[in-house]
């Protein structure tokens, strides 16, 4: 006999009464409203904490290195903002890693909201870190250390939330952390090369940035997307 038809017959043996008093009980149920900065904090605070440790390591390391070797920090940071990106998407599949997705689906609030409330809240932390780097170590040139950071950063998010949204489990979030690993030596191999950090090739970062940007923008729409989806099934 197959499995459905087994779930079948049992359901049809012992029907499971209607509940009591349903309509009365959601009806009469307190609901303490929540504002939407109250919503974004407290799922900030269901963010795990190596999220925020990888986060402060990146900065912590990236001003080590622009202490003990001025000249090199900027570059040093560009190839370790990556890492900061791979924890950042580590955090979106989690919910599917650990096969929570159904149990977050039954919560009060949507699974759409609970994860942009996330991704909003590591998006902020993570802009504001990047922004500290590139204001201490842009010499005098925020704009273009701003771009130095970012673009390293949005090609690995953009990767690493395609690789989670298509692979499921562990694997995705192994090929995310390659993603990052590539970056990194893609950002360190560039300086070998002569002038890519130059003025006159700024221009390249900011196509690159743009690239990566719309790019990115896609796959959080993705993300999104399938989330409405998994709502709607």
């Amino acid at each position: 006999m197959k499995r459905s038809e087994l779930i079948s017959l049992l359901a049809s043996a012992w029907p499971a009464p209607d509940p009591a008093r349903k309509r009365a009980f959601l009806r009469d149920a307190p609901v303490r409203p929540v504002s939407h900065i109250s919503f974004v904090l407290g799922q900030a605070g269901y963010v795990r904490k190596a999220v925020w440790a990888v986060s402060a390591a990146v900065f912590a390391l990236t001003l080590a290195v622009s202490r003990l070797v001025p000249a090199e920090g900027l570059w040093i940071g560009a190839a370790l903002t990556p890492f900061a990106a791979m924890a950042a998407v580590s955090e979106q599949g989690r919910a599917a890693l650990y096969g929570m997705e159904e149990l977050e689906l039954a919560s009060r609030f949507g699974l759409k909201s609970v994860v942009l409330a996330r991704m909003g809240a590591v998006g902020l932390v993570h802009l504001a870190l990047l922004a500290a780097l590139a204001a201490m170590l842009g010499g005098g040139s925020f704009f273009r250390a701003g771009v130095y950071f970012l673009t390293p950063y949005l090609l690995t998010d953009l990767t690493g939330l395609a690789a989670v949204r298509r692979i499921r489990g562990k694997e995705g979030l192994y090929v995310c952390a390659g993603a990052a690993v590539l970056t990194a030596g893609l950002a360190l191999g560039l300086h070998g090369v002569r002038g890519v950090y130059a003025p006159e090739s700024f221009r390249w970062w900011l196509l690159a940035l743009a690239a990566a940007l719309g790019l990115a923008g896609r796959e959080y729409a993705k993300t999104i997307r399938k989330t409405e989806e998994l709502s709607w099934n």
